[in-house]
């Protein structure tokens, strides 16, 4: 998972990646490919010509044990008034995880979501997970 801010069109984000290159034509593929040569990943850098937003990466998160939990499948992300990161992961464990601003992360609810898919701030403080398929609707998890 990237998180970024936005960027100049003249930066550069070196984090690398094996897939197809985004601007080829034949770049309609699902996903990497053992064929493919490595390039670097787009961080969605304008081109002159183009009206999409750029971005920088910041940080990159669940990819490194030393940082925190490995995420497996994040769905949805949120971030508090202390700029600490919230990730609903749907992958094997079912949780939120929270990757703190200023250090390592860990997981802040572990049991009780089915599969959770968002999850947003309340202005009171309370989180509030999107849980999609054995349950339904929004569950109010706990107040930050």
């Amino acid at each position: 998972m990237f998180v970024g801010t936005p960027l100049d069109s003249s930066s550069t984000c070196p984090v690398q990646a094996n897939g197809p290159d985004p601007k080829s034509p034949d770049s309609q593929s699902d996903g990497p490919s053992s064929s493919s040569p490595q390039h670097s990943l787009p961080c969605w850098a304008t081109q002159a010509q183009s009206d999409l937003p750029s971005w920088n990466t910041v940080r990159v998160l669940g990819v490194c044990a030393g940082m925190g939990p490995i995420l497996t499948c994040p769905w949805g992300i949120c971030i508090d008034k202390d700029s600490n990161i919230l990730v609903a992961d749907w992958g094997e464990q079912h949780r939120i995880v929270l990757y703190s601003a200023q250090g390592v992360g860990w997981p802040i609810v572990r049991q009780g979501l089915s599969s959770p898919r968002g999850l947003t701030l309340l202005p009171d403080g309370q989180l509030a997970v999107s849980d999609s398929i054995l349950s339904s609707g929004l569950k109010h998890i706990a107040k930050l």
